[in-house]
């Protein structure tokens, strides 16, 4: 695919916007508050739309947040795919930048500290950088890191999390 000029990361986009435009075409959504969350390779897509969707107002990453070259070193043979390459852009651009763009979006992060596809010290260096951002962005309050005890999951408690962070910034107001 790279030899033809794509990458899986490009085509996964192309199909995750193309949800949105599905959304979109739904009389029932409301698009002015769309969500987006996954585990894993769906924590790597989340981010991916997070950087480049404005459509999608609030997101939650589950399992997937790393600085680059904490996790190339620590990579566990092989462990992280090659779903997520973009060639030509790793020397400019950093996994946690990704959140960072989303701003002032609401963004939230969750990485277990037990999850051993990645480093931890790659994890809290991604956080801090994020943080970082939103302040940058005046809109500190619109990143959240959560950061429980746990593998590599998403279990009820981090979907109770992620529920109440989607409630937070995507339910409409009372009148």
């Amino acid at each position: 695919m790279n030899w033809a000029g794509t990458t899986w990361a490009g085509v996964n986009f192309g199909d995750d916007s193309r949800c949105v435009d599905y959304l979109l075409s739904r009389k029932e959504v409301d698009g002015t508050r769309i969500g987006c969350t996954g585990l894993s390779g769906g924590g790597w897509r989340t981010n991916m739309i997070a950087a480049l969707e404005p459509r999608v107002k609030a997101v939650v990453s589950v399992g997937w947040m790393t600085t680059g070259d904490s996790q190339q070193a620590y990579n566990l043979a092989g462990a992280i795919g090659t779903f997520c390459l973009l060639p030509g852009v790793w020397n400019r651009l950093d996994v946690p930048d990704l959140i960072a763009m989303a701003a002032p979006r609401a963004c939230m992060v969750v990485g277990g500290t037990e999850d051993l596809l990645f480093p931890p010290l790659g994890q809290k260096e991604a956080t801090r950088q994020i943080a970082e951002a939103f302040n940058w962005a005046g809109s500190p309050n619109l990143f959240r890191n959560y950061a429980p005890a746990k593998p590599h999951c998403y279990d009820q408690d981090i979907q109770e999390e992620a529920l109440a962070w989607f409630d937070k910034h995507l339910k409409a107001e009372k009148k």
